[in-house]
């Protein structure tokens, strides 16, 4: 008898969230067997810089929501958007709900959102973690909850899971690249990940890291092991 199939859903708030967090892991999976959805809440709409916006710089969700299947194209990878405003998320019972919904609907065993300790990175970010973390407690089936290395500076993430990510990385570096409303970002160029991709291993596998192998990183809420088949 076949085990089940993973059913691994990515909740993120913005369009380029999931591919910065964890696009190597997504593709893993995949290439394990898993279905793998990324649900993203918002569509992205306001991620404008201050001084684009004083040039008269504007955004669609349908611009932004086009970059997100781009990067995805081809993955086998499904992608849905729930279509929240982006900048004021709240993890209130609309979002909460609305959250729980896609989960129970896909069957979730394994959740990836954003950190719950994130210091100072975007407050859309902390919103889902917290909305998503409250929803998946009703799903029964889902066993395990990852939380991505956020990229915002000086905050309190600590990992303890690496994935192993070091022939996909060109992947990740590729399907950044389809955010171009967002082009010149630091966080969204080639550099800095794979410096992030380095840095992962050299704290936690620093044996691994020196041999050249790349990962991304998260923090666990939940992780159940050994569970028995009937149960997933």
């Amino acid at each position: 008898m076949q085990p089940p199939r993973e059913q691994v859903v990515a909740v993120v708030a913005h369009p380029d969230d999931a591919e910065l967090m964890c696009y190597g892991t997504l593709l893993r999976y995949r290439e394990q067997g898993a279905a793998v959805t990324v649900v993203v809440v918002t569509t992205g709409v306001n991620g404008v810089s201050l001084t684009d916006r004083d040039r008269g710089v504007s955004l669609t969700g349908r611009e932004r929501t086009g970059e997100s299947a781009a990067s995805y194209a081809g993955s086998g990878i499904d992608l849905v958007t729930l279509g929240f405003a982006d900048g004021a998320l709240a993890p209130d019972r609309e979002l909460v709900s609305r959250i729980e919904a896609e989960l129970a609907r896909l069957g979730c065993t394994v959740l990836i959102t954003h950190s719950l300790h994130a210091g100072p990175d975007h407050q859309d970010h902390l919103a889902v973690a917290q909305a998503a973390v409250n929803a998946a407690t009703r799903i029964g089936t889902c066993a395990t909850i990852l939380h991505g290395q956020p990229h915002a500076p000086r905050g309190d993430f600590h990992p303890t899971v690496l994935v192993d990510i070091t022939d996909l990385l060109p992947d990740k570096v590729k399907a950044l690249t389809a955010h171009r409303s967002q082009a010149g970002r630091w966080y969204l160029g080639e550099d800095f990940t794979r410096h992030r991709a380095a840095a992962a291993g050299w704290s936690l596998a620093p044996v691994r890291a020196a041999a050249g192998r790349r990962f991304e990183a998260f923090e666990t809420s939940l992780i159940t092991l050994l569970a028995p088949e009937e149960d997933r």
